[in-house]
């Protein structure tokens, strides 16, 4: 019995600990690491006390392929390693693979809707007082920095760099986005949910990352056209009407997403160029990400510091330093989690947990777009939101065979 009380505190710790590693991540990493170690090291206490991993063999089965190709990814990822072009060092970031734990202690210590759409909540609401402050500060400082830079170079970056805020604020919003669409409540009201989503959106387009307002507006005409028509023809007519009143410098901005000789798509596009040429050259092995920056030297002079340190492209990066065995596991565990995601969608009967999977279907198409012009995939704070949130619709699953089960023992 004393086991057994043990555990459940752990697993209550853990859960706490998740929570703040998940919702302070933006704002520091410090913080977000220490949750991260102590709840790890819980964990790893927990299954030495009842000698096991508790988890849902039903549940389990159903990631059986997902989880042998995370295996397999991780096992090219470090299979690279021992073929690195610069050896030393090679393996030192390998930590990062450790947060692949977020999606499976997610789906395992998340035993029921309640805990998860609490700390969906306490997300959200931590991000939305974030992004009250920035924009506090943003409009405190606005008036010098015009005169100082033009408006497309006023980016709001102060508690992280613009790209990796505006990642997470785009997960995080769309996750319940499609929570403002159903009758039924998210805790509390729409209206009252909005009113906590507006900051978080504000914020995030004036990061003015291309990346995530062309992510964003993908899957802003995706709800519409499958979830929700109003909202649709509403959104098309705000974005004519946008292009007319938002100042010269965003929309100049936006449209440079298509300018193939604007200096950042040029530079990008010379990395991929860079990084299939790493590719050929390794095709089975990889370049392995260390030393980027010096193994990019070789092939081309960059023209400006940020050229080459990584290739803006994850499925490149993926490609150039793990190869062809580590970028089609890469693909094919992604490809598998969005099939369970789309199936868990089209079962679910719940409203409110009906949108939260689609919410968790919106993160992942998300995450793939940016990551096309951004190496995202190699970013903590980012990984650390996206893996929770891709493991909401598990974690629904499971609550919905756990209510099954429980009917089925009551007849």
């Amino acid at each position: 019995m004393n086991r057994e009380r043990v555990s459940q505190g752990i697993d209550k710790a853990i859960l706490i600990l998740l929570t703040i590693q998940i919702s302070f991540v933006s704002i520091s990493i410090a913080v977000s690491s220490i949750a991260f170690g102590i709840w790890l090291g819980l964990w790893i206490i927990q299954i030495v006390i009842d000698r096991k991993i508790i988890y849902d063999k039903d549940l389990f089965n159903e990631t059986k392929y997902i989880n042998i190709f995370i295996l397999l990814y991780i096992f090219f990822e470090i299979f690279s390693r021992f073929f690195a072009v610069y050896p030393e060092g090679a393996f030192a970031n390998l930590k990062r693979l450790l947060l692949f734990l977020i999606f499976y202690v997610s789906i395992i210590k998340i035993i029921d809707y309640k805990t998860l759409s609490r700390i969906l909540f306490f997300n959200i609401c931590i991000l939305s007082i974030i992004s009250v402050i920035e924009l506090v500060q943003y409009t405190l400082k606005f008036g010098e920095l015009i005169n100082q830079m033009q408006f497309s170079e006023i980016r709001i970056d102060y508690f992280n760099y613009p790209l990796t805020t505006a990642e997470i604020k785009m997960m995080s919003l769309l996750s319940v986005f499609p929570l403002l669409f159903i009758k039924d409540k998210f805790i509390l009201s729409k209206q009252y949910l909005l009113l906590i989503l507006i900051p978080i959106f504000i914020s995030m387009l004036l990061t003015q990352s291309r990346n995530v307002l062309l992510a964003t507006f993908v899957c802003f005409l995706i709800f519409g056209i499958f979830a929700n028509r109003k909202f649709l023809i509403t959104f098309i007519l705000i974005i004519i009407l946008s292009s007319f009143v938002l100042p010269s410098g965003y929309t100049d901005r936006v449209k440079s997403i298509v300018d193939l000789n604007h200096p950042s798509n040029e530079a990008r596009l010379n990395m991929w160029n860079v990084g299939f040429e790493m590719f050929k050259d390794h095709p089975f092995t990889g370049i392995a990400d260390s030393h980027i920056k010096e193994i990019y030297e070789t092939y081309r002079k960059p023209e400006s510091a940020a050229e080459g340190v990584h290739l803006h492209n994850n499925f490149i990066m993926i490609l150039a330093t793990t190869g062809i065995f580590g970028f089609l596991s890469f693909i094919i565990m992604f490809v598998l989690i969005f099939i369970k995601q789309i199936k868990y969608f089209k079962k679910e009967s719940d409203q409110t947990c009906k949108m939260l999977i689609l919410g968790s279907i919106l993160v992942m198409i998300s995450f793939q777009i940016s990551g096309i012009f951004e190496w995202s995939f190699g970013d903590h704070e980012v990984m650390t939101v996206f893996y929770f949130l891709i493991a909401v619709p598990f974690v629904i699953y499971k609550s919905d065979i756990a209510k099954i089960s429980n009917t089925l023992k009551q007849f």
